[in-house]
């Protein structure tokens, strides 16, 4: 086996969905489905092409997200290395690389025929789905019952928990994001993020240095996450 498959058989064993990996099925799946790498900013969702297979990411991070009438982005979910995505929810979506990143797509039959030799995917498949759907409900729920400040306080909850890392100066969410960025995730403008960040800075509960951000009290941001108009 050549290095490149098997640093792709590595990727894919830590694919959620597939623990605990054969060998076998692993190769199989590698040789069945070519791997796909991304620019940053790059598109891959074709409808008519992915609508009934399934994307494994494999490295690096994208997002899914959808355009207003006028064009407006917002960002619906955020996936890393491990995760997966399915074409059938993507219909009217978009879906982009936010950094280099390669995934994999398996298609429909070859979707079927691992689902019937490992039932147990298909219901991890559903637990996915499920949580993907329950995390689009709660930020529906903040767009319409929360400032943004408890927006963007929650948000830095969930990148902190998806992640964040500790050291001594506290939790720490290593990506860079942009004000903007942030914006589409929580369905504010820009400006808007740029003055929530300043309360909750003002207020000590976050520092921000070159788009991280580092959490010094997270009670505090939860208090403030919490909170509805």
């Amino acid at each position: 086996m050549n290095r490149r498959r098997e640093q792709r058989i590595r990727s894919l064993s830590r694919v959620d969905i597939l623990e605990p990996p054969s060998e076998e099925e692993l190769e199989e799946l590698a040789a069945r489905c070519p791997d796909i790498h991304l620019q940053k900013g790059q598109e891959f969702y074709r409808q008519a092409e992915h609508n009934n297979g399934l994307f494994l990411i494999e490295s690096g991070r994208v997002q899914v997200y959808k355009l207003s009438i006028r064009g407006k982005q917002l960002t619906l979910v955020l996936l890393s290395a491990g995760m997966v995505l399915t074409g059938r929810r993507m219909r009217g979506l978009h879906a982009q690389a936010m950094e280099s990143s390669v995934v994999s797509f398996v298609r429909r039959a070859d979707l079927e025929r691992l689902i019937r030799n490992r039932p147990e995917v298909g219901l991890r498949l559903m637990d996915v789905l499920a949580d993907d759907l329950h995390l689009m409900d709660g930020l529906l729920s903040d767009v319409v019952h929360k400032e943004v400040s408890a927006r963007l306080a929650t948000l830095i909850l969930r990148l902190l928990d998806k992640e964040g890392v500790v050291n001594r100066e506290g939790y720490k969410i290593l990506t860079r994001y942009t004000h903007a960025q942030l914006g589409s995730m929580i369905g504010a403008r820009r400006v808007a993020v740029t003055n929530a960040f300043k309360h909750l800075r003002e207020s000590g509960i976050v520092e921000t240095t070159q788009g991280r951000t580092r959490v010094n009290d997270t009670e505090a941001l939860k208090q403030t996450a919490a909170r509805e108009k």
